[in-house]
């Protein structure tokens, strides 16, 4: 397998044609040629030749096809990391220089975790997009560490986060508020209703988990792992979004942020498990890398945060 980096090295050796890694990028974005064609107005066997082409100056694989389109190579992989980068970057650039002389238009870039969007990030889009009807968002969702990723490439504005996560000293991050933890149980663990428990008294049950990959996930391992037990996490998913229902389906217990829970617990699909003591607090931070430049629009929606969350300044994490 080729190492990382040892691919993006060979385009600028070879003195590969731009156009070629912009094919490549829709074809890895929408994985089928077909549709990578019809958003480049060019024909289906125009990106194959290209795609070809590039294969064999790289001299590897980047794409399989498959029944319902292609797949990227582990190769391909590497490649579409770089190069998507690259055009995010690009594309943000050239919305920004056409809409940096007003903060009433031009777009803002978001990365975001599922928890910080739901607590309040569209909360405070809903009151931007009142004042600034013209501003666009585009806005991604994934894990802390690849929220904080994006920032730092460049290839958004700001990004929010959920505690736990691990960032660059010179990120500019603001506390915007904290948020309550909730152990959940579906109706399969009628038991657990009644009493109060220590985490080591449920090292037996099956928990419903973040990915390994995931910081949270860390976290709450370690929370049990201080209390001497290792939690059983029998089925994972990559967003938080999706916990409540997986334990109101009794596919494990769950820790969730409370207003997740709310509805649920309210319902009576899923029921809190009483801890004797208390999850920790965690919270949404707002960070910004003073390193790369905003536009207006993004430093008015950036203002407008801090405002309602009253943050007096930025500080180093």
């Amino acid at each position: 397998m080729i190492k990382l980096g040892s691919i993006v090295s060979q385009c600028y050796n070879q003195n590969m044609n731009y156009e070629y890694y912009r094919v490549f990028y829709y074809v890895g974005r929408h994985k089928n040629i077909t549709r990578a064609a019809r958003e480049l107005y060019t024909s289906q066997p125009a990106v194959t030749r290209v795609i070809k082409k590039l294969e064999e100056d790289l001299g590897c694989t980047l794409l399989v096809r498959t029944k319902k389109g292609v797949e990227l190579t582990p190769e391909g992989e590497t490649l579409f990391n770089y190069v998507s980068t690259a055009e995010e970057l690009l594309q943000k650039g050239s919305e920004e220089v056409s809409s940096a002389i007003s903060v009433s238009s031009g777009t803002v870039y978001i990365a975001t975790t599922v928890t910080a969007l739901e607590e309040c990030l569209f909360g405070c889009l809903d009151t931007f997009h009142l004042i600034y009807p013209r501003v666009k968002f585009k806005i991604s969702t994934q894990s802390s560490d690849l929220t904080i990723e994006k920032l730092n490439s460049g290839a958004v504005d700001l990004a929010f986060v959920t505690t736990p996560f691990n960032s660059e000293p010179s990120l500019n991050c603001n506390i915007l508020f904290n948020f309550k933890n909730v152990l959940i149980a579906g109706n399969r663990f009628e038991e657990l209703r009644t009493g109060v428990y220590d985490l080591a008294d449920l090292g037996r049950y099956p928990f419903a988990s973040l990915s390994s990959k995931m910081q949270l996930r860390a976290y709450i391992d370690e929370l049990f792992l201080s209390e001497g037990v290792k939690p059983s996490h029998e089925i994972e998913c990559d967003s938080a979004d999706l916990l409540v229902p997986m334990v109101s389906h009794n596919l494990g217990l769950g820790i969730v942020p409370e207003s997740f829970a709310a509805e649920a617990v309210r319902s009576g699909i899923v029921f809190p498990v009483a801890l004797k003591k208390p999850l920790p607090d965690r919270s949404v931070q707002m960070i910004v890398n003073p390193h790369h430049p905003q536009s207006k629009a993004a430093a008015e929606f950036r203002r407008l945060v801090m405002e309602k969350y009253q943050v007096k300044s930025s500080r180093t994490k």
